[in-house]
């Protein structure tokens, strides 16, 4: 019988790094995305050139801090990213597409509290998530991957399985400034 434990997004992150992009600071170009606070799309607003004093790494979990609508959810960034100042990207050594799908679904379902006018950033480290542990009292990541990857992965909805299998249609988006 698995047994669960509560972590903090400190905990689960080490490292959490805030979006450095600015819009205005942007040139158009495809090199990478613009990621912004929305949950749609998967938070990309447009393509833009790389610009390696914005640009942070992809494998990791993108918090959506503030913006109207969509503040307190999260998404997960396979690929690098230059991300507005809206967005705190957690990196965490285990993470994978995987594991990724698991805790973005958990962390959307604690959104309700970050709605209405509540920012995330001030709360977000110790914002907690339940995860099955080991008998360590870690956080039991080979079970998660394997949870989703064997009972998960063939029942998402249709957008989720998109962007799962890397098939989302990315074209719809403006990819100009």
């Amino acid at each position: 019988n698995m047994n669960y434990k509560k972590f903090t997004i400190a905990e689960l992150f080490p490292i959490l790094q805030n979006g450095k992009g600015n819009q205005g600071l942007l040139e158009k170009g495809e090199d990478c995305f613009y990621i912004g606070a929305k949950k749609s799309q998967n938070g990309v607003m447009f393509s833009c050139e790389y610009d390696s004093d914005l640009v942070q790494p992809g494998n990791c979990i993108l918090f959506i801090c503030n913006g109207a609508g969509s503040v307190g959810y999260t998404l997960y960034m396979d690929r690098p990213f230059i991300a507005t100042s809206d967005i705190i990207a957690g990196y965490n050594q285990f993470l994978n597409p995987y594991i990724a799908m698991y805790l973005v679904t958990l962390l959307d379902l604690e959104r309700p509290r970050y709605s209405y006018g509540r920012k995330w950033k001030s709360t977000l480290r110790n914002t907690t998530v339940l995860l099955p542990i080991t008998t360590d009292g870690l956080p039991n990541w080979s079970w998660i991957e394997s949870f989703m990857k064997n009972k998960i992965q063939s029942q998402l909805p249709s957008r989720a399985k998109e962007v799962w299998l890397k098939t989302a249609n990315y074209d719809s988006i403006n990819p100009t400034l």
